[in-house]
């Protein structure tokens, strides 16, 4: 198979892309939450507010602990 003379470059060049993404997803995601969180107080929330509260709710504690034990599981 042919390899493309670039295609060395181009692999972590995309992981890093890939990680940037996450972490652009992650702060949204916190973000939205703590919007949720505001609006929670003012009013009372829709059946898609509370999912999406509920989601990120757990979603974030989940994704601290799975990330913090693969890094420790990483040597």
């Amino acid at each position: 198979m042919q390899q493309f003379k670039g295609a060395d470059d181009l692999i972590p060049l995309l992981d890093s892309i890939k990680e940037l993404s996450f972490l652009a997803i992650l702060i949204s995601s916190m973000v939205y939450r703590r919007h949720l969180k505001l609006t929670k107080w003012k009013r009372k929330l829709t059946i898609g507010e509370w999912t999406m509260y509920i989601a990120t709710s757990t979603a974030l504690p989940v994704y601290a602990v799975l990330y913090f034990a693969f890094l420790l599981g990483t040597k």
